[in-house]
């Protein structure tokens, strides 16, 4: 069961650098076929900084240096009865290979539903360059069923 006193919860802050050789491995393990996910002259000729980051990367950020297990047992996550409910992304920027991103992340909500047979939590993360500009928010909803 996930513990309600973990509503409002921040997780330590993390550093994450945008590695050119992960990046184009993501790029090509989904299938993207645009250079500029794959090409640094091609994205520059483009006018990105480098290789662009394809839109579901930044959850890829967020699981940098850390495990499942360590960040999410302590709020009450049995990995057995764990489902991903859902994940939602906005964008403000963009994200380029060699870029350093600043990723927050919190527990906004925790609740059940069928008279207690599903505990939903959903956490918020906050990806922003090294100047403080937001990059991108994803949410991501956990559910655990009972």
């Amino acid at each position: 069961m996930f513990n309600p006193e973990f509503i409002g919860h921040s997780f330590p802050t993390k550093t994450v650098n945008v590695e050119e050789g992960k990046l184009k491995f993501f790029s090509q393990t989904i299938g993207e076929t645009d250079p500029i996910y794959l090409d640094k002259d091609a994205a520059k000729d483009q006018g990105y900084r480098s290789i662009l980051a394809p839109p579901t990367y930044p959850f890829s950020l967020t699981l940098e240096g850390e495990s499942l297990r360590d960040k999410y047992e302590p709020i009450g996550l049995e990995l057995g009865k764990l489902l991903h409910g859902a994940q939602s992304f906005e964008f403000f920027g963009e994200i380029c290979a060699g870029d350093t991103v600043i990723i927050d992340s919190k527990i906004v909500d925790i609740f059940q539903k069928k008279s207690g047979a599903l505990d939903f939590c959903i956490e918020e993360m906050v990806v922003k360059n090294v100047e403080g500009e937001t990059l991108a928010v994803l949410t991501q909803t956990f559910i655990m069923r009972h």
